[in-house]
């Protein structure tokens, strides 16, 4: 496995959609990207830490929301490319996010909305990437207090070993 770290903006995701595009044409549904804000220190310092213990009976996810992609598979067994947000805010998230306008886009498809595990999401065969990471990062502002309006993310990419 290799792990790209990637910057880009909220108003230029172009650094990743490059990244989404190659790992999708693949086809073989392998690799995932993870991304979510570049906490400023001051920000970071403000991040609720909890113990190993904590976490593991926590019935919540992370304070600091993390999106998740992964591409689809091609072939007999076709499988959609799906997104997810990891979050701390409980139980029921996409109501909340219909309730500040940011409701799950036309087209995809609710496959969990859990607390500790968060949102995931099938989506349609032609999505708009860049749109796509809009409405993540939305969601993910959204769900968390500790988001500032900066501009500024990073994202994990992790290629498949050929």
């Amino acid at each position: 496995m290799t792990v790209d770290v990637v910057e880009f903006t909220r108003s230029n995701p172009t650094p990743l959609v490059v990244h989404l595009v190659e790992l999708a044409a693949r086809g073989d549904g392998e690799g995932w990207i993870n991304f979510g804000p570049a906490l400023s220190p001051e920000e970071f310092s403000a991040v609720p830490h909890k113990s190993g213990l904590g976490k593991w009976f926590s019935g919540r996810g992370p304070a600091v929301p993390m999106a998740t992609w992964t591409p689809p598979l091609d072939g007999a067994r076709p499988r959609p490319a799906q997104v997810g947000v990891q979050h701390g805010t409980g139980p029921n998230a996409l109501d909340r996010l219909e309730e500040v306008g940011c409701a799950l886009p036309g087209g995809w498809t609710r496959r969990q909305d859990h607390a500790k595990h968060g949102i995931v999401a099938e989506l349609p065969n032609a999505v708009d990437t860049a749109a796509m990471i809009e409405w993540l990062i939305s969601a993910m502002a959204a769900l968390s207090p500790l988001i500032s309006t900066g501009d500024q993310w990073l994202a994990e990419v992790h290629y498949p070993s050929d």
